[in-house]
């Protein structure tokens, strides 16, 4: 029998369309064109179009349409409330994001902007993750998955970045601790790219724990080294794992088996959150990923979810801009969260990244071994 798995998707999230380069502001678009031109040396920037568009959904949309996974439930999101939205970012910041309703612009240099549509995407794609919680929290299923756009990871507290207005995940997280009362949760960030923005959110709260695999710096956003650990009562609650470009699927396996299966187990969750990036896929050209590699470590989750958090498993999109990429790498995931087996893995002769994970697991195993639900544990300094 199939594994009910809740699919939150809501086509006015294919209303934010950002395009084109801002006439208004050539310093912003020379800084856009320098950041492309280092991840995607080979792009036509004249004919270049924003990476973060509505084709990434339609995608994987169809993909499913046209290949039905027994078990799945497509749901329709609620839109995030200011005071949910609150829970993770500042006020002030929540305000000026509504305030731009209808407009369009660009908001900050490393291509984050808005089109008239946009504040209702992201409020949809920030209700997504609470609507999942609280129907995984009310018995309806265990596993969820939220097709979403804007992505949300590099969104801080207070400002937009790196395609983001509002951090879905961490609205979800804090909505999840704040109004449900879960007491600990638990994050593991496998995009790409480093989840500044859900660092930033959470990183004196041992409440939340987060870990972090991604390109290292100085590839974008820059942060997420080994040493980034936490700050008060939060230190040792941040494991970040930097990897070199061009690791592929045993690499994102042995982050899973090395560090986020051992913390899990320190820190033993009540709700378990996945910024679901597939942009390492070999088709978005950095690293070297296939699909088999993100069903591998989906069915590892579930199983990891149905020992320590009663199933409980979340998981959102965050990046991979490549559309048949981004297709088959979230059917991929999702056909794994329905409980359907994975038939292959493949797998690289020698993984470039698989030096560099034992390097951070071998780093944060003082952190893993005194973890604790909550921060209760005596700390010990490194």
């Amino acid at each position: 029998m199939a594994t009910t798995v809740l699919i939150y998707y809501d086509f006015r999230m294919l209303g934010h369309n950002p395009h084109g380069w801002d006439p208004d502001r050539p310093e912003w678009t020379d800084a856009v064109k320098a950041m492309i031109e280092l991840q995607y040396p080979n792009a036509n920037l004249d004919t270049y179009s924003h990476p973060e568009r509505p084709g990434r959904l339609t995608a994987i949309v169809d993909r499913l349409l046209n290949g039905p996974i027994a078990g799945v439930r497509w749901m329709l999101p609620a839109t995030a409330s200011a005071t949910q939205l609150e829970r993770a970012h500042d006020a002030a910041y929540v305000a000026h994001v509504e305030s731009l309703d209808g407009q369009s612009g660009w908001l900050a240099k490393d291509t984050t902007a808005v089109s008239p549509g946009s504040v209702t995407a992201a409020r949809l794609a920030a209700g997504s993750g609470i609507s999942a919680i609280e129907a995984i929290t009310a018995g309806e299923a265990q596993r969820a998955f939220c097709i979403v756009r804007p992505p949300g990871h590099h969104a801080p507290a207070d400002r937009a970045r790196g395609f983001c207005l509002y951090n879905n995940l961490a609205v979800a997280a804090a909505h999840a601790r704040k109004a449900l009362g879960y007491d600990r949760v638990m994050i593991w960030d496998l995009d790409m790219h480093h989840g500044n923005g859900t660092q930033d959110i959470f990183y004196d709260d041992p409440s939340v724990l987060v870990v972090d695999s991604h390109c290292a710096a100085p590839f974008y956003p820059g942060s997420g080294l080994l040493a980034e650990t936490g700050a008060g009562a939060g230190v040792g609650y941040h494991l970040n794992v930097p990897l070199p470009m061009g690791f592929g699927n045993a690499a994102l396996l042995e982050v899973f088996e090395q560090v986020v299966r051992p913390a899990a187990h320190a820190f033993q969750p009540e709700l378990l959150l996945i910024s679901a990036g597939v942009d390492c896929h070999y088709l978005d050209m950095v690293c070297t990923m296939d699909e088999t590699g993100y069903a591998a470590v989906t069915q590892r989750l579930c199983a990891l979810a149905d020992e320590l958090c009663d199933g409980r498993l979340v998981m959102m999109l965050e990046g991979g801009y490549n559309a048949k990429a981004l297709a088959d790498s979230t059917y991929a995931v999702i056909d794994a969260l329905a409980g359907n087996p994975v038939s292959a893995l493949n797998v690289l002769p020698d993984d470039p990244g698989s030096a560099a994970v034992a390097d951070a697991a071998a780093f944060h195993a003082t952190s893993i071994a005194t973890l604790a639900p909550g921060g209760t544990a005596r700390r010990l300094s490194r």
